[in-house]
């Protein structure tokens, strides 16, 4: 019987014991040049010596209360206090301020009697207390974080996850969680704000950061909430100057409930509900950049009430963009509205520091009349769902550059037909007309609709003119009809006029005709009134003669 070959090592365990010695006298001498050889540096020196590294790489004072070493889990240094004083032209307020960071070793690095950072976190701490970013724009046009940013640019630092050592430290791994963003622009400080800001910034290249940022949205002035997640991410580069540096940013804003996001844009509730979503691509140079802008609203409707359909509105932006100087030109948006052409708004010049003082141009061309009638809808539940108007709406307006400039152009909105269930309302021999008329506030303007002659039948005929701004309606009706004609054209055409019409019925009997004086007037905000245009003389006295 032929056996298998006896293995000698499974009864002589030296071998295996010799390496677990070795391993062990390993471990051992690791852990003993950990903790002698650190503490031959003086802490108290380190705190200077990091203090100055980093301000001479950022070119701002530092200052730091405490600096204290650890081995576990991994040898780094807690710093405690951590303040990059401001430069006096942007005011007096620290750019970073943080209460706990944590800077990890390269332990290679102690050997060869350099302090190389691999990650430097900026941390919440025991209070709940993250880390504070300042953004300031002075009144000449330039940022605080400018000088920082060229001052980077010209620090001679090797990739991040670069395994070997070189002449060139390798950038350290920068990260925040729970930090707080503000911005300024001269001296008003803005009350918008990033909160619960993780961030994050590594050099993958010799020439290039990766930057990643999530963050919550607010507003300081007032409360705020569910105002949804924005996320930023990708590269910027290294420049001689800041209107050259390069860059290719990618940035979202997901999840925000629509009146939440108008109170976080505007200061309060303009009463609009759905959800927010947005995204953004800039791709070229801080000074000349792509921008393209995407903007979903979904469910859109008033809070007054829930309409029978909600609105689905997406537009596409583009435009030439300067950071450094806060403007965009040729900013464009294009808004789908069902018909062959869209919306377009137009601007050739954009100051995002006062964008109600910009020049704009509306290019209205082949939009369906129901697509208006949709948006009519979320203002009021009287309109019918069966109502089918056939019709086009075509023009311009345009408003000049200048915080008082006024509204001017030419707007027509024409409806061939209407019908409504079994009814059916020609109008193709006068069709109805809504002219723009310019208003006296350069905020508002004016639709005014033409006399419009509503024949019902030989001898019943009703005139209505009318007009509508953004913030209510009037209608003028006159004329002469039955009461059967006018229940029938309140109920099928005209409903919010329609309470009204009916309480004409009870004047006159079913086959008399009736004369018709009203006028109808609703801020969106409130309910409609309705009043007689022409009340009713008195009868005069009849005289007796003996």
């Amino acid at each position: 019987m032929n056996l298998a070959p006896h293995d000698q090592t499974l009864d002589n365990p030296a071998p295996r014991t010799r390496r677990r010695l070795i391993l062990a006298a390993l471990a051992v001498l690791f852990l003993l040049a950990l903790i002698v050889t650190p503490p031959l540096l003086s802490v108290e020196r380190l705190r200077h010596r990091i203090a100055t590294n980093m301000s001479q790489s950022l070119g701002r004072p530092v200052h730091l209360d405490r600096v204290s070493f650890h081995l576990l889990p991994v040898p780094g240094f807690t710093l405690e206090n951590l303040v990059i004083s401001e430069s006096p032209a942007f005011g007096s307020e620290p750019v970073i301020q943080a209460n706990k960071v944590e800077a990890t070793l390269r332990i290679s690095s102690l050997w060869r009697r350099q302090i190389e950072i691999s990650t430097i976190r900026l941390q919440v701490d025991e209070n709940g207390s993250g880390a504070s970013l300042n953004i300031v724009r002075n009144a000449q046009g330039r940022w605080n974080l400018q000088d920082i940013l060229m001052q980077a640019a010209h620090a001679n630092t090797a990739p991040t996850d670069q395994r070997k050592p070189g002449p060139a430290p390798r950038f350290p791994y920068i990260e925040a969680t729970g930090a707080r963003i503000n911005l300024k622009l001269g001296n008003e400080k803005m009350p918008y704000s990033l909160t619960d800001a993780d961030f994050a910034l590594w050099l993958p290249s010799p020439q290039q950061w990766h930057i990643r940022l999530q963050a919550k949205p607010t507003r300081t002035d007032t409360n705020t909430s569910d105002t949804g997640e924005i996320h930023l991410e990708g590269t910027i580069g290294r420049a001689s100057q800041l209107a050259a540096v390069p860059i290719n940013l990618t940035a979202s804003w997901a999840h925000a409930q629509m009146g939440e996001a108008t109170r976080l844009l505007t200061g309060d509730d303009q009463n609009w509900r759905g959800t927010v979503e947005a995204g953004a691509t800039l791709i070229g140079q801080l000074g000349a950049a792509n921008l393209t802008t995407d903007i979903h609203l979904t469910d859109l409707r008033r809070a007054d009430f829930f309409p029978a359909k909600l609105l689905d509105i997406s537009t596409h932006c583009t435009a030439a963009a300067d950071f450094t100087l806060l403007t965009l030109t040729s900013a464009t948006c294009n808004l789908p509205s069902g018909g062959p052409q869209p919306i377009v708004l137009a601007s050739p010049s954009l100051d995002l520091q006062s964008p109600a003082a910009a020049a704009v141009t509306f290019d209205i061309h082949q939009v369906p009349f129901n697509w208006a009638l949709d948006w009519a809808r979320l203002f009021t539940i009287r309109i019918p769902a069966n109502l089918n108007p056939t019709g086009l709406i075509e023009g311009q307006l345009t408003r000049p550059a200048g915080p008082t400039a006024t509204w001017t152009g030419d707007l027509q909105a024409t409806l061939q037909s209407l019908t409504t269930g079994d009814h059916q309302l020609d109008l193709s021999t006068k069709p109805v007309v809504f002219d723009w008329q310019p208003a006296a506030s350069p905020t508002y303007f004016t639709l005014q609709l033409q006399p419009l002659p509503i024949h019902l039948s030989p001898a019943s005929q009703l005139t209505l003119t009318g007009s509508i701004d953004p913030l209510s309606y009037t209608f003028q009706l006159t004329g002469s009809a039955k009461p059967s004609q006018i229940a029938a054209l309140g109920n099928n055409a005209m409903p919010p006029l329609g309470d009204e019409l009916v309480s004409l019925l009870k004047n006159g009997a079913a086959d008399d005709p009736l004369t018709v004086s009203l006028q109808c007037i609703r801020p969106f905000a409130t309910q409609q009134t309705c009043t007689a245009l022409h009340p009713e003389l008195p009868a005069k006295p009849k005289h007796h003669h003996r």
